[in-house]
């Protein structure tokens, strides 16, 4: 089952180059990430939604009995059924083998991947991926899944600085900031690409309940997004 990659700040090494795209941003949930594999042959072999089997964290298979645990039971009750559907019935899906779908798990007092134990959980849809083909693509993810629950589209437009710094100053009204995802051609290939724009207020936040430690490690070391707070 494929982890989620680490997705890059937008003034890290690499994504200069995505200034001018077209791009979609989504709102980033203040979360953990969760993922669940779907797979065709179990699909077939079993009642509606057992398709769906193996769930798990970023970095490891999901113990049902972990604090991530009742992540699985929201989402039988909140995606297996439609995201099947669309598997089956779509043709952009039904000669996928395995297709992973990734979820942020995120409570009203969720913060930097912390979770209080008191609040009502909730997950959203923020990603798929099939098997050899890669990543769905963002307009394709709005239109295919929009309508079974994704975060809301902040912005569609032209990725540029104006865009940015407006993210950065929270004009959106945002909890954390956004992901930022388009399409660009390497060789013939058309690969999603994806940044994602904390908002000021949200680092602040970091350093003044964490430290400055962990609001490095959280810009990945780029002490110029820091100075720029």
């Amino acid at each position: 089952m494929k982890t989620y990659p680490s997705i890059p700040h937008y003034s890290n090494n690499g994504t200069l180059k995505r200034r001018s795209q077209l791009c979609f941003a989504f709102d980033k949930k203040d979360g953990s990430n969760i993922r669940c594999e779907f797979n065709k042959k179990l699909s077939k072999k079993s009642n509606f939604t057992h398709g769906f089997k193996k769930f798990g964290t970023r970095n490891r298979l999901l113990d049902p009995n972990s604090m991530f645990g009742p992540a699985i039971e929201i989402f039988y009750e909140k995606y297996a059924e439609g995201l099947e559907r669309v598997f089956t019935d779509n043709e952009e899906y039904k000669r996928v083998r395995m297709i992973t779908v990734y979820l942020e798990y995120f409570g009203k007092n969720s913060f930097a991947g912390m979770h209080e134990d008191s609040d009502e959980k909730d997950l959203v849809l923020i990603d798929v991926f099939k098997f050899q083909k890669g990543f769905v693509q963002p307009k394709t993810f709005i239109n295919d899944f929009g309508a079974l629950g994704i975060p809301d589209v902040i912005y569609d437009g032209i990725y540029d600085e104006q865009f940015i710094n407006d993210v950065r100053m929270n004009k959106f009204g945002l909890d954390e900031g956004v992901v930022v995802k388009g399409v660009e051609t390497v060789k013939g290939k058309e690969n999603v690409w994806m940044v994602k724009i904390k908002t000021n207020e949200w680092l602040n936040k970091v350093k003044d309940k964490l430290g400055q430690k962990a609001l490095l490690l959280e810009v990945n070391n780029d002490q110029s997004i820091i100075d720029s707070i």
